[in-house]
């Protein structure tokens, strides 16, 4: 294996020499490339060459948590998740596959040298053919349609940054052996908010806190709990759910609802995120509106503002 700077993903190839850790090393084959990182924490990268002559790579993250598992949008219990990405030179598709359950949600990501885009909603695509999958995406960038965010990329010292054009987003990444164009899929792996690393600067971010008391997260150090953990939000669906609209195995059971958990415990602000029809969406949110009081999230100390996902099943015999 050769030892180089950093990988490009655009060119497929190392860049520079090995100078300063953390470094990569790359073996590379007529139809295939393994990459790895001098830095244990980062992932082994494999690429191989489709018939096309396309480079692809799969990537898998948290399976263990695609059954029985209620989701929120924290670092500690992120979604069970496959990223499978198309390497076109100047261009990267990539297509998340989320799984709550038995169910899967679709996102996409296109990353090009100085921006990005990103399709928070895929469902209503083909994601089976890539090809037709391309053109559709291009026509939803290029009609500029509401379900697309375009991002623009900027480097520091110490980090990529992405900044959202039209709602106010940022992320950020720390710059890692495999460069721009080699950091994690996708662009919600961060710990970034309003230009404050949550992880090493509390006293920025107490000062964030103090400046921003209206502030929704979505990471945490501590997520919101029903009262009574798990079992208790099962029992509290299954008693409050319409029974007459309990739905059958072959069928869609379930609504995803994204809602706020004050820093008192209310929940507010919900809204669905995916439906089966109005009557279930309906009812989803009557059962939300009911609910007890959470313990709310903790961040630095402090309660917060904190944004997540619930399901509500409508499944026969079943809780979640």
């Amino acid at each position: 294996m050769k030892r180089y700077q950093t990988f490009d993903e655009c060119t497929m190839s190392g860049n520079g020499r090995a100078i300063k850790s953390p470094f990569v090393y790359v073996k590379k084959q007529n139809d295939s490339i393994l990459v790895c990182s001098s830095d244990p924490n980062d992932s082994v990268r494999i690429y191989v060459r489709l018939n096309n002559g396309v480079w692809y790579s799969h990537m898998e993250y948290d399976i263990w948590k695609k059954k029985d598992y209620i989701p929120s949008k924290s670092e500690l219990s992120t979604l069970a998740r496959v990223y499978d990405r198309y390497f076109y030179n100047d261009t990267i598709l990539e297509l998340k596959t989320s799984y709550i359950s038995e169910r899967q949600y679709h996102e996409i990501f296109i990353k090009c040298m100085n921006h990005l885009y990103h399709i928070r909603n895929a469902d209503h695509l083909n994601c089976s053919q890539i090809n037709e999958l391309r053109k559709h995406v291009n026509q939803l960038i290029n009609t500029h349609d509401k379900c697309v965010t375009k991002y623009m990329i900027r480097e520091e010292k110490e980090h990529y940054i992405y900044e959202a054009e039209n709602n106010g987003e940022d992320f950020s990444y720390e710059r890692k052996a495999y460069g721009l164009w080699g950091i994690q899929p996708g662009i919600e792996e961060c710990h970034l908010y309003n230009g404050i690393d949550i992880r090493k600067y509390s006293d920025n971010l107490y000062r964030h806190q103090l400046n921003n008391t209206d502030y929704i997260y979505e990471y945490a150090d501590e997520a919101p709990h029903f009262p009574g953990g798990t079992n208790k939000f099962y029992e509290f669906v299954n008693n409050h759910r319409n029974s007459s609209l309990l739905c059958d195995v072959n069928k869609p059971f379930r609504v995803i609802v994204e809602i706020v958990v004050e820093k008192d415990g209310l929940v507010t602000n919900a809204k669905i995120v995916k439906s089966i029809d109005s009557q279930h969406d309906n009812d989803a949110l009557r059962i939300i509106e009911g609910m007890p009081k959470w313990s709310p999230a903790k961040l630095n100390g402090k309660s917060i503002r904190y944004k997540m996902l619930i399901p509500i099943s409508y499944r026969k015999n079943e809780g979640m």
